[in-house]
């Protein structure tokens, strides 16, 4: 072989694996680069980059179309030097990755992977960890992220740790399938619009789905638990709540299933709202007023509160479950206008008649002043209960449903836990949050 072929043979050898991305290759056997951002700058737009097992500095930048596929276990290490990942280029897949150590400042709003001014972003089967907010989307659409693991600082407390997705200024998207736990918020949403919220499990944080300023949300087969609020749903209108699991979501400071303030046009349908300090609490809405708050098909069982309506509210309650909450309707409310028809009561009896009326006179004294709540199970509150038989107190009405169910519409069977186990339980589930005090700000 000639010199010059020669030199030229090895020259277009040794740079094999340098151009295997550049040509789209798709078989798992790229060399490990320990330089990651390197090989994303060498690689051609629209191809694909397998990135073998190891740890990858970063921060890195993807700024031009490519799919970035994890082989095995495949660490990206921001060093706490800013964001780890910044996604800025349309038609991206970023997949399989463990992204940790963001700088760890919340003021800053650090991201283990931050979404910019892009379109078609699909991030899937990533894991973060140590990062303020694990996933930040900001003015962007077309964004999907998928079966991934998403944590921020579990030592903190939850306002020193960032959101599991945060949305900001950003459309049709999708948080499908993701496990998210120890954030500030699991799904916050922020002027943002076409989302959806489907299939994900969101634990031990403040707020498990926060809206505000948003519109045409689906929240859908979520199971929301051990927060301190499940979903708050604030200032955002065109919003369907379907078929989540919404359980023991219990603080101090705020302990409410789901929460709904100034929204409008807000579809609240077949969830099992189980086990909060309040099952569902409606403040100043619809807002606008011609707007509707439908609620319609749930369970809402074992509440501290079943409903309460604060400040003004209305709202439609057809075909609910109401079961052993030990308050079933609240209202601190100056005017209210709901509409109550087709409901289950489990605490209906004997009552005489078709409609059915919530009164209770010792409960108007806790809808006056909640804070006798830390009292509402010991013995005195029994007695007095008791006691109201025996008296002419005239309580007022709360809510009248002019025609109950008689049987359950959404379960088969009825709860009837023994009385004295449902009393220890209610101590339980309301002294609980004493334990951890967490001082919380609502915005």
């Amino acid at each position: 072989m000639p010199r010059n072929g020669f030199v030229l043979f090895l020259a277009v050898l040794t740079s094999l694996p340098l151009i295997q991305p550049a040509l789209g290759a798709t078989h798992p056997e790229t060399p490990q680069f320990s330089d990651l951002q390197a090989l994303i700058d060498s690689a051609e737009p629209y191809s694909t980059i397998w990135v073998a097992p190891g740890t990858y500095a970063g921060p890195i930048r993807v700024w031009k179309p490519l799919s970035l596929k994890a082989m095995g276990e495949v660490v990206i290490d921001g060093r706490g030097l800013g964001d780890v990942v910044v996604i800025a280029s349309d038609d991206v897949r970023f997949e399989g990755f463990k992204v940790v150590n963001s700088f760890p400042d919340v003021a800053f709003e650090p991201a283990g992977i931050k979404v910019v001014n892009s379109r078609n972003v699909t991030i899937a089967g990533v894991r973060t960890e140590r990062v303020i907010h694990s996933v930040y989307v900001v003015n962007s659409s077309r964004v999907t992220v998928m079966g991934s693991s998403l944590s921020s600082f579990p030592e903190r407390s939850v306002n020193d740790r960032g959101h599991g997705v945060y949305l900001w200024y950003s459309r049709d998207v999708e948080v499908v399938g993701n496990a998210i736990e120890f954030v500030k918020d699991g799904v916050y949403s922020d002027h943002s619009y076409g989302v959806l919220v489907r299939g994900n499990a969101i634990s031990r944080s403040r707020y498990g789905v926060h809206l505000m300023y948003s519109g045409k949300h689906v929240i859908e087969r979520n199971e929301v638990r051990r927060n301190l609020v499940g979903m708050a749903l604030m200032y955002s209108c065109g919003l369907e709540v379907r078929d989540n699991s919404v359980t023991e979501n219990r603080g101090l400071a705020v302990s409410e299933g789901i929460f709904v303030r100034e929204s409008c046009d807000v579809l609240i349908e077949v969830n099992r709202i189980v086990g909060n300090g309040v099952g569902l609490n409606v403040v100043n809405s619809p807002y606008p007023r011609e707007g509707s708050v439908v609620v319609r098909g749930n369970v809402i069982a074992f509440n501290n509160v079943g409903v309460r309506f604060e400040v003004w509210a209305s709202a439609t309650f057809e075909r609910n479950d109401l079961v052993e909450n030990a308050h079933q309707v609240s209202i601190l409310a100056v005017s209210t206008s709901a509409l109550w028809r087709g409901n289950f009561w489990s605490d209906r009896g004997l009552q005489i008649g078709e409609r059915h009326l919530v009164v209770s006179s010792i409960e108007d004294l806790l809808d006056r002043w909640p804070e006798l709540w830390a009292f509402a199970y010991g013995p005195g509150y029994v007695a007095l209960k008791m006691a109201r038989a025996l008296t002419e107190l005239r309580p007022s009405v709360k809510a009248i449903d002019e025609s109950p169910a008689k049987t359950p519409n959404v379960l088969n069977a009825v709860p009837t836990p023994r009385s004295t186990l449902w009393l220890l339980a209610s101590i339980a589930l309301t002294f609980s949050p004493l334990a951890a005090i967490v001082a919380v700000r609502r915005r």
